[in-house]
């Protein structure tokens, strides 16, 4: 593919991701660059299959690669010149977040040093601990909820590339190794919880789950999370609290939030929406941790069988296989 050719359809494919007409391209590019182009001269530039394509000049090049925010290189990179580039974006990625991890830590350590002034009873607390303490859960909610999430979507996604890789060469599928530990652990964990809410909630698929967390816009899951103590120190995660909510009430917590606070509304309508809100949710987050003390056993038990496997890809890839296994039977139950 020629220079000009890659440049007319990455031109086409910032256009319709910016949700632009041809027009518009021209628009701007008169009004902000001072380059006058009909809107059939863009479509002819985008247009590379006609036999004498339109031939673009470096200053019209200039002008839309700038217009996007891009360079004239980066408007004519090959396919593995943008991977290249994406890979270095993962790497500084990568950076950032064992600086994350470690400021995370620091953080942590003087939290604990604070414990007695955070758990004091809500009624008590001044209003800057109390914004504090909401602003301090919301940012441990999101490291360990919306990022947790990211992060096994990425893995899953190159596995698959790599499934689908080595399926069009005609070889075996690759080796747990292949994907490497931490992604493994990941997916563990996930289906660890599949596979207790399964023990625990027969009725509950994962497919109901799913479903809920989807329509969960106000991130219920983690705020929740953040506010329960799981015996033994194992640590709180948005699947815990998500797996017990649908177990109590039968449907996920952000419905059965919004229920609470609507029955709340209406019992007490003087009261603010934010404060009811929150007293709604700590009442759930006790609801909640009696359930859960009450059921750990199941989860530590399974626990106890990750422990042994825990740091072996191929056996835990064996027992990812068995536990999706598992739940696929048990949805066609």
């Amino acid at each position: 593919m020629f220079a000009e050719d890659r440049f007319g359809r990455r031109l086409r494919k910032e256009r319709e991701d910016r949700g632009m007409t041809q027009a518009d391209i021209a628009r701007v590019l008169a009004d902000e660059h001072d380059l006058k182009l009909h809107p059939t001269a863009v479509a002819k530039m985008e247009q590379r299959d006609s036999e004498k394509p339109r031939v673009i000049r470096l200053s019209e090049a200039r002008a839309i690669a700038d217009m996007f925010g891009l360079t004239v290189d980066e408007m004519t990179s090959t396919a593995d010149q943008e991977i290249e580039a994406l890979a270095r974006e993962f790497v500084l990625l990568g950076k950032e977040a064992d600086i994350i991890r470690s400021m995370t830590a620091k953080a942590m350590s003087r939290l604990q040093d604070l414990t007695e002034s955070l758990v004091v009873p809500e009624d008590q607390l001044t209003p800057a601990i109390r914004q504090a303490r909401q602003q301090i859960a919301n940012s441990l909610n999101s490291l360990d909820g919306e990022h947790r999430v990211r992060i096994e979507s990425g893995q899953e996604f190159i596995r698959n590339l790599r499934l689908k890789a080595m399926s069009a060469s005609g070889t075996d599928a690759p080796k747990a190794s292949v994907e490497g530990l931490r992604g493994l652990q990941l997916s563990a964990t996930r289906a660890q919880w599949m596979r207790v809410m399964h023990r625990l909630y027969p009725a509950i698929t994962q497919r109901m789950l799913t479903e809920s967390l989807k329509a969960d816009k106000l991130q219920v899951n983690t705020r929740l999370a953040a506010m329960l103590e799981p015996p033994e120190d194992t640590g709180t995660n948005w699947a815990l609290a998500a797996v017990f909510a649908h177990g109590l009430w039968g449907h996920g917590a952000a419905e059965e939030l919004d229920d609470r606070v609507a029955r709340k509304m209406q019992e007490n309508p003087d009261s603010s929406i934010r404060f009811t809100r929150h007293a709604a949710l700590t009442e759930m987050a006790v609801e909640v941790q009696e359930e859960m003390e009450s059921r750990w056993e199941v989860v530590a038990a399974m626990q106890q069988d990750l422990e042994p496997i825990w740091g072996n890809p191929d056996q835990l890839e064996k027992w990812i296989a068995d536990t999706d296994a598992e739940e696929t039977h048990n949805q066609q139950d």
